[in-house]
């Protein structure tokens, strides 16, 4: 069959598709698909926290579960002070770090800490709890610290800087220390760009340690609130089981489609990474499900890993959740956390469309079909038997719509879950199940909190020396004024800042470096955030980093690199949709007519049909490239923020769109006569 006729696609054997493994059964012949059994024997990555056994695994869990229930009070029913909650915060964080995560990675066959661990773990916890103790006297101080402050605030300053190396990695730390020593280093800067007056030792200490504009700035207050929240909330649906309804919804809604597997990926990881909201973290998750089964039923490795880590990166733009990042927006624009989340809908389901519909088109294009229904779990029965599992994430997207907090609406949508699996004994969670999602939630929390921490270190640098004014200056200089020329600068610089950095800390730093550049050339304070959040989230796809493929690609056994740009390719949507929403803006703050915003909607809806299709330059057949060249020139015409040029756009892609339709009615008419 010719792949300009795919008229008859036909169902893809998993036999055969990797060299070395056997045949297996038929299609028809398998059972019911449980994505839980479908978990990959690969590696993912090397091993880096110690296996706790005996004594050592009761202690973690004592603390995980005190922490859980002091975040849990703490964040959802009565908030302490700044300076007290978020030192207490991070005492929990820097013990669980010194507990499970080796100095060296060849310590990691280990099944307890070691002697050194446990002297940073005390260390970690007196340096925090002299905040604590002794919060009086350094705000009596107004920002003069003695020689007792002096002393824990570099040891306190080491100690996070060693947990952040395990954790984090050496890229954020050499990140943060230059920063750091841009304070010291200033007055012998050349240039009077970056030249500055210098700091003392006393003052930046003071800066970093006592006062709530460093380490213990806006970044770790919501770690120790919004964060480590939702992380509980996210631990116990998982132990509830609400995952893998997830994933058998996926599998019954878009698992007998064309290019099923591909799109049971998209959906399942969506939903998942909205939740966990990090990109790498979302492929080790989900795609250890996801990715062996696009292998089985037809996709080759590197586009199965690419797939996955395009989907998990949308994960981080979706509400309701978003990550730790959609909170931190709201602390830092002064807006209520409904106000991000409904700003960035629409762009969200623009970029999983276009990716939905491009991997459509490629299934098309391969003649690939989905998965034979029979080995498809029924919608009805999975709404009936595990329906309600679903509703703690209905009352946490209800409360948020009807203006509660998002701290009470995680807090009661967390109890809700304990109420609502206990409907049904086969979901109900048991005491096991409970003390598993705590230590989940104290794992989980490691990472988002010593990135929060960490990036403290730059944004506390940034505010004392002034240095987010002088990029801002540069950023609107070197644009000249017009708006494509400050949002390339933008999104470049946001590229190359969020190389090799967690989503967190991507994000707090463009926002802190980019965004107000942004904003002073007259883009709404949300779109300029939003556009930097969307060009730092990208890297996790964009080699030659691209965490996110990095992981998907180990599971799936493909190249890195060739797993990279397909994961470019499919998700293009990523890197073209904030350029629509900033010339476009009311598809965010929707403060205009009704109409402007229809015609702002149908714009973007047609910019994702010309994305998908110059992705896999296919629509219902490979398309001729004068037609190509027509979406190529469409897509910056529905980008451009004028009615005629949006017009213009939307005519060429209808044009390529009815062209092609009609040849295709017109071959299969054909095919139909010369068979009678």
């Amino acid at each position: 069959m010719s792949k300009d006729h795919p008229d008859k696609p036909t169902e893809v054997s998993p036999e055969g598709v990797e060299e070395g493994i056997g045949p297996r059964k038929s299609i028809a012949e398998q059972d019911i698909i449980d994505l839980s059994k479908l978990e990959s024997t690969e590696e993912s990555g090397p091993q880096k926290t110690y296996k706790l056994h005996g004594y050592w695994y009761l202690v973690f869990t004592v603390l995980a579960v005190v922490s859980g229930v002091f975040h849990f009070y703490t964040g959802g029913y009565r908030t302490l002070p700044a300076m007290v909650q978020r030192p207490i915060h991070l005492a929990f964080i820097m013990v669980f770090t010194f507990m499970l995560y080796p100095a060296r990675r060849s310590s990691a066959t280990r099944n307890r800490p070691s002697v050194f661990d446990l002297v940073f773990a005390l260390l970690a916890v007196i340096s925090s709890f002299f905040i604590v103790f002794n919060l009086r006297a350094i705000a009596e101080a107004r920002g003069l610290v003695g020689p007792d402050e002096m002393i824990m605030g570099i040891i306190f300053m080491i100690v996070i800087i060693e947990a952040g190396r395990r954790v984090v990695g050496t890229f954020m730390l050499v990140f943060a220390a230059v920063f750091i020593a841009y304070l010291f280093v200033g007055p012998w800067l050349p240039g009077t760009i970056l030249r500055h007056g210098g700091f003392s030792l006393a003052r930046v200490i003071s800066h970093m340690y006592t006062s709530i504009e460093g380490v213990f700035g806006i970044a770790v207050g919501v770690s120790a609130t919004y964060v480590y929240l939702f992380i509980l909330f996210g631990a116990f649906l998982s132990k509830s089981g609400t995952t893998q309804v997830f994933a058998d919804l996926a599998l019954a809604a878009a698992g007998a489609s064309v290019g099923g597997p591909a799109k049971v990926g998209i959906i399942a990881s969506g939903l998942m990474g909205t939740i966990q909201g990090s990109s790498a973290a979302n492929v080790a998750a989900t795609g250890l499900f996801t990715i062996p089964l696009m292998k089985k039923l037809g996709f080759k490795p590197y586009f199965a890993a690419a797939v996955e880590a395009v989907a998990s990166c949308g994960g981080q733009f979706l509400p309701p959740v978003m990550g730790a990042s959609a909170f931190i927006m709201a602390q830092y624009l002064g807006r209520p956390y409904a106000y991000v989340a409904a700003g960035a809908l629409l762009p969200a389901l623009l970029y999983y469309a276009a990716v939905f519909l491009q991997v459509h088109l490629h299934a098309k294009k391969r003649n690939m079909k989905g998965i034979d229904r029979k080995r498809l779990p029924a919608l009805g029965g999975v709404l009936l038997r595990k329906g309600h599992l679903l509703l703690p994430i209905v009352i946490l997207i209800g409360m948020i719509v009807f203006g509660f907090t998002a701290l009470y609406a995680a807090f009661m949508s967390t109890i809700s879950i304990f109420v609502i699996s206990s409907v049904r004994k086969e979901t109900r969670m048991s005491l096991t199940d409970i003390l598993d999602g705590l230590r989940m939630a104290a794992r989980s929390s490691i990472m988002t909190a010593l990135a929060c921490a960490v990036v403290g270190f730059v944004v506390g640098a940034v505010a004392l020396s002034g240095l987010a004014m002088l990029i801002t200056q540069q950023i609107v200089r070197l644009g000249a004024g017009r708006l494509l020329n400050t949002l390339v600068l933008a999104a470049l610089s946001s590229l190359v800042l969020s190389f090799g950095l967690p989503t967190t800390s991507v994000y707090i730093i463009t926002a802190t470096l980019v965004a107000p550049g942004l904003t002073a050339v007259g883009l709404p304070p949300l779109v300029s955030h939003l556009f930097c959040y969307y060009w730092g989230g990208v890297s996790a796809i964009t080699p030659p980093v691209a965490l996110a493929v990095y992981v998907g690609a180990g599971i799936a056994g493909a190249p890195v690199m060739k797993s990279g740009f397909t994961a470019m390719r499919l998700g293009v949507a990523a890197y073209i949709v904030p350029f629509y929403f900033a010339y476009w803006p009311i598809l965010i703050t929707r403060q205009e007519r009704a109409s402007q915003i229809v015609l702002a909607v149908v714009g973007g809806i047609m910019t994702v049909v010309a994305l998908a299709g110059i992705g896999e330059r296919y629509y219902f057949r490979l398309l001729p490239w004068y037609k190509f060249g027509f979406l190529v020139l469409a897509a910056p015409l529905l980008i451009a923020p004028t009615t005629w040029s949006q017009i213009a756009g939307a005519g060429l892609v209808v044009f390529v769109l009815v062209g092609e339709y009609i040849s295709f009615r017109r071959r299969r008419q054909d095919s139909a006569v010369e068979t009678l």
